[in-house]
């Protein structure tokens, strides 16, 4: 009777494993789409990236604003150039690292153009 009840439970178990292994992948952004993802680091630093999504082969341009404000004081850093959309579906344009202070206050735009029109992201 245990290999019965054994057999039973554990036959939902490899049916949803199998399921889960063999669900496509989410499609891919068929529009252009941005985001700033920001991730802290060791030391008290932080990196900003940008992404740019769409579908692979596409291509546009981008512009990205970063401002730090703080005790210290504020600063600006711009930068912009062309993109084109990698065999995965997203391209990285910027990668930031800052020095991040406790009382120190970012914010980051990003706007793009592609072949869908324009778009904007803010962190």
């Amino acid at each position: 009777m245990r290999l019965k009840l054994t057999s039973l439970v554990c036959v939902p178990l490899l049916v949803g494993c199998a399921a889960a292994i063999a669900s496509p992948p989410p499609p891919l952004a068929q529009h252009e789409a941005c985001e700033i993802r920001a991730t802290d680091m060791p030391g008290g630093m932080m990196r900003l990236e940008s992404v740019v999504y769409g579908a692979p082969g596409d291509w546009g341009n981008y512009q990205v604003s970063l401002a730090r404000s703080g005790p210290g004081g504020t600063s600006n850093v711009s930068q912009g150039g062309d993109y084109e959309i990698g065999p995965n579906g997203d391209a990285v344009v910027s990668v930031t690292e800052v020095n991040r202070g406790p009382r120190d206050r970012y914010s980051a735009v990003m706007t793009i153009d592609g072949s869908s029109g324009p778009h904007r992201c803010e962190f």
